[in-house]
Formats: C-alpha cells, structure tokens, sequence
C-alpha cells in the first residue's frame, strides 16, 4: 500500500487522502442507535467501498414502521444490503403521501425514493407534479430533491428540469476557488447529487468544467469537520462528483518522491478523483522537465505505469529546482487536474575542497597557522595582533558550487556562547572570512577570552541536510572584562530619590502683622461706614435660619482664612462645600420669612 499522499497539485483542496479515508471511516462505524444513524453508515461504508454492517439490517427489522421517514432510511439500506423490509402496505403508504394535497418536495422525493429503492411501482405522473412544487417552492433545497426524484422516475427526463441545474448554480457564492450554497454542506452536497444523477439520466453535462473544480474544492475543504453529519454530507458530495458526467481529477505525488536525490531518483505521481480513487484507463507522459537554467531532470515522453499511478526516472541529476509539467489521457468524462506542473527539488551533497585556515601576525606579517581544515581539526591560538584568513570552496558532482546559508560558527567551549560570521562568495565561487581580531574583539566576542571551537555550517534548500563540519579549536587570548562585566552586573544599582520643590522661606512676623492688619482693615471701614449711614440691625430675628445663615457667612470667612494660614485645597472644598450647602438654605427660608414680614404689613 503506498504511503500518504504529501502534495497534492490543486490551487485550494486536493481528495481524500489514505488518512482521511481511514479517520472518516472510523466515525462511520457501530454503534448504531437510530434509523437515521444506520443510514448513514450504510450508505458511507458503501461509498467507502468498506464491509457492510449487518447489524443494520437487524436494526431496520427491530424499529422499522409505516412512517415516511423510517421507509425512506429503511429502503435506502435494503437497497444497498438487499436485506427484507417485512412491513404490511408499504406501497399503499406511499403512493398515498404522494396523492395528499399540500405534498411538500420533502415528501414526494422521500415517497418516490423509497418506492423506487423497494423496487415498487411509481406513476410517470408524479413527474408533473414535482414540476409544479419545484416551481412553487423554488429554493436550492427543492431543486435538488426534484432532481434527485426525477432521476428515478420512468421515462424521459424533462428539459426544463435538466436546464435549471446551471441556474440554480449561478446562485451559489463563489470564495476564492470555491463555491457553495448559503445553507452549507449539506445543501450543496444535496445539490451536486442531484444534478449528478439527473444528468447522467439526461445523457447531458449540466455544470460547466469551472463549476464543478470549484465544488469539489469546497466540499473536500469540509473533510476535516468534526461530526458525523458534517463526514456523511463530505462524501455524499464527494461521490456525487466522483460518478457524474464530468469527474474532476487531482494530482498528487507519492512517497515523497518530488525530492530527487542518489538514492531516490524516481518521481511517483498518482491520478486520483475526489474520494481518492485511482483513475483506472488513463495514461500519462512529461512534457517538459526543466529548471531556471533549461536544464532538463526527465526526459521527455511517457511515464510507466498505468491505472492511475505513474513514476519516471530522472535521467541526470543536477541541483535545483525543476517545473516537471505533466500530460494525461483520461478516459470519458474525466477532466483533467486544474494544475498538472509538480515542482521537483533536486538535492544533492557538497564537500569542502581547496580550504585554507590561516593565522596570520598583523604586526610583522607573518603567517603562524596555515592549514586544510578538510583533513582534519586545526589547532591554533590567537590574540588582538592576530588576523584570521578561510578560503574554501565547496564542490558536488558538477563543480563548484554557491549556496544560500554559509556561516562559520565560534562556540566559546566554557560559557557555550555562539559568534557568526557570514562567509561572501567571489565570481569564482570561492568563499573567504577575514578576521580581524583587534577590531572584533569586543564587538563581536565580547572581550570575552578562552577556548573557542569554530565550525563551518552549510545550509540550502538543495542539500539533503545543513552540513557541519569542525574547522579547528582556537585559544583565543584577549583582555578579558567578562569578570569586571559580571561584578558590576551583581551589585546594587544606587538609590533613586526624589527631591521635591523646598517651601519659600516666609516673611519676618511683623511684616506678616502688618500685612494681616491691612488685609482686616476693609472690615473696620466697613463697620465705621454701616455706623455713619445708620445701618439699622433692630429688625435682625433671632431664629434658627437666621443663626444659621449669618453663622454660615462667619464659618465661610473663617475657612478661607484657615486656606490662606496653610490648609490645602482638597481640605478647604471638602468643609466649604458643607457649609455652603447650610447656608444656602438657611438664607433662603431667611428671606423668605422677610418677605413674607413685608407682606403681612
């Protein structure tokens, strides 16, 4: 058995993968509990092409009634099983629901369904009235069970029926690259067999090639759903899209295999429809094979294998990145894979030729180190008068080569702490680091001193894996500010405080006095001016609203000399605000009853 399939050529879904056949088929099994449930799993398993349950027919014998819903279920599974439906009138039943007045589509497809799965007569007549109700009602729903019915009844199938199924598809909502119904699954799924079986009756494609790709891409899109409904309606439309007129196929690549390399130089393709069967009687070949440069990894022509599953050879293999553009004779009815191109990646291995590891002395100019890495671990110590030179090249089967990641690596082997240094290519695909110590060693190492392992990394999408290669281990001797650096990260940083705005410094007391003086002295005139005109306070009441309003004045006063003597702002509103409150209505009723004084004379 192949393994899962891992690409699938399709711009949104592709089919049913081996997984997916298998998680699907794990929901569709017992218990069973219900007519519907076991209705469901009849007719999954079925589509599946898994060993039927014959505990269903046990459970149709157990609970089956003269109900329209029980027979539809019931005559569903005796169809598929050819187990016997023991119920006295069936076919009375349901002929009569046919004849009620006010028969939903609901129910004629449910009576003309069953009467056709017990093999029992049907009246060509009902032909004209699943006309009229279609018409009637005229929703997504009714259309597809008029045709679901009119594909079972006798004779001919009727034009205008047949022409409606590309209308009611212009009504469905196209996203990206798919389409569906506003009820969702089950309504399109409904809907796509329908106009399946109808056509196949009419001998007529009704959904264009467009259509029915962009279909099946929103009904495979719901094979991850979970519930059983959800799984029962995914493959009920993905059946109907498997034995239509028109067939959508897809494109899918096998074990692996569009990563070419040494070992692994076949590429495996299979043609699948949407429940992931094998196209049986199709054939394939390989238009072209090329990468960026025009080199070609297949040759051109027809591939082995038949029956859906196809392999090919590459012929020589050169790195890269290939566009493998393939070709297919299909049987009648199928189409062909929206996208036939499968991208072929070929990997190959690189070695580390030409290297030279240098030490070289700045001040005199001398060289102390100069090695192959290739042949082994280099040794070596430096210091802030030392300069690093690595030249090399890196070779596959066709020559030298220049790659996307290439980096060497310096591990300090006491604290594990990484320094890289990217390695730039010439023209000549040579790649060189230049190391200049003096200048690198506190920007790059820290000032961080000690034995350092330097490795050679090597990454690419067309390598088989990073390649790592020990370059040398280098006792790197610079001053070393790792211990002072960790002091001063131990100790405690200084105390932070604030210093807030110092008071003014007051005035000597006796300016204060006088300015108090002045301040109190509108007062005294006040009371010298009240005197001089007369101010008569004879008819001054002693009651409480005038206590309390006149107290309330001399509370007013006094709580804004305590604001001037140095109570804040928050304090002073909070007692104003009382005492104004006092003395507002005090005043009032005093007023009042002034007023009203005045009056009464």
């Amino acid at each position: 058995m192949r393994v899962l399939v891992t690409l699938c050529v399709l711009a949104l879904a592709c089919s049913l993968s081996p997984s997916d056949r298998g998680k699907i088929s794990s929901e569709f099994n017992l218990p069973i509990d219900s007519l519907k449930s076991a209705y469901q799993v009849t007719v999954a398993r079925n589509i599946l092409q898994l060993p039927l349950l014959e505990s269903s027919c046990e459970f149709v014998a157990n609970n089956a009634q003269l109900v329209l819903a029980d027979l539809y279920f019931a005559s569903h599974i005796s169809k598929i099983q050819g187990c016997q439906v023991s119920i006295d009138g069936i076919e009375e039943y349901l002929n009569s629901e046919i004849a009620g007045e006010g028969a939903s589509m609901n129910t004629l497809f449910k009576a003309v369904t069953s009467l056709s799965n017990f093999g029992m007569t049907i009246d060509a007549s009902v032909n004209d009235k699943i006309a009229a109700k279609v018409k009637d009602e005229d929703t997504v729903t009714a259309h597809s069970l008029a045709y679901l019915a009119a594909a079972v009844l006798p004779g001919d199938v009727s034009k205008d029926l047949v022409d409606s199924i590309e209308d009611i598809a212009h009504r469905a909502d196209t996203i990206g690259n798919a389409m569906s119904f506003e009820g969702g699954l089950m309504e399109t799924a409904l809907f796509l067999k329908g106009a399946a079986v109808l056509s196949q009756k009419a001998g007529k494609a009704a959904l264009t090639d467009q259509m029915i790709q962009k279909f099946a891409n929103y009904i495979v899109s719901n094979k991850d759903k979970a519930g059983k409904s959800n799984l029962f309606y995914t493959l009920v439309g993905l059946d109907a899209l498997s034995s239509g007129s028109l067939v959508p196929t897809h494109l899918v690549v096998l074990d692996n295999s569009a990563v070419i390399s040494e070992g692994l130089r076949t590429l495996k393709v299979s043609l699948v429809n949407p429940l992931g069967v094998t196209v049986k009687d199709s054939t394939a070949k390989i238009v072209s094979a090329k990468g960026a440069g025009g080199e070609a990894i297949f040759p051109a022509g027809p591939m082995s294998g038949g029956d859906g599953m196809f392999e090919i050879s590459a012929s020589d293999l050169t790195r890269g990145v290939f566009s493998a553009e393939l070709g297919f004779e299909l049987p009648s009815g199928y189409l062909a894979p929206d996208n036939s191109v499968v991208k072929v990646k070929c990997v190959l291995p690189v070695a580390l030729t030409d290297a030279a590891f240098k030490l070289i002395d700045v001040d005199d100019n001398r060289v102390l180190t100069n090695s192959d890495p290739s042949k082994g671990v280099v040794s070596g110590k430096a210091d802030l008068s030392t300069r690093l030179i690595f030249d090399f090249t890196l070779k596959d089967g066709a020559g030298e080569v220049t790659l996307h990641q290439v980096f060497v690596r310096f591990t300090n082997t006491k604290t594990k702490q990484h320094v890289y240094f990217i390695a730039q290519a010439d023209l000549k695909k040579k790649y060189t680091i230049d190391l200049n110590f003096r200048s690198a060693a506190a920007k790059s190492f820290g000032s961080i001193a000690g034995k350092y392992s330097v490795d050679l990394i090597v990454g690419d999408a067309t390598l088989p894996a990073a390649m790592v290669v020990d370059i040398a281990v280098l006792n790197l001797e610079i001053p070393d500010s790792k211990e002072a650096a960790t002091d001063i990260s131990k100790q405690a940083k200084p105390e932070i405080t604030h210093l807030f705005k110092q008071p003014e410094k007051r005035p000597p007391q006796a300016i204060s006095m006088v300015f108090t003086g002045c301040v109190l002295l509108p007062a005294l005139v006040l009371l010298v001016v009240w005197a001089k005109l007369g101010a008569n306070i004879s008819n001054m009441t002693f009651s409480l609203s005038a206590i309390g309003f006149h107290g309330g004045l001399l509370s007013i006063i006094g709580i804004y000399i305590n604001f001037f003597l140095g109570v804040n702002m928050f304090t002073t509103v909070k007692y104003l605000a009382g005492v104004a409150i006092v003395t507002f209505l005090c005043g009032q009723r005093l007023l009042s009853s002034i007023a009203a004084a005045k009056k009464a004379k």
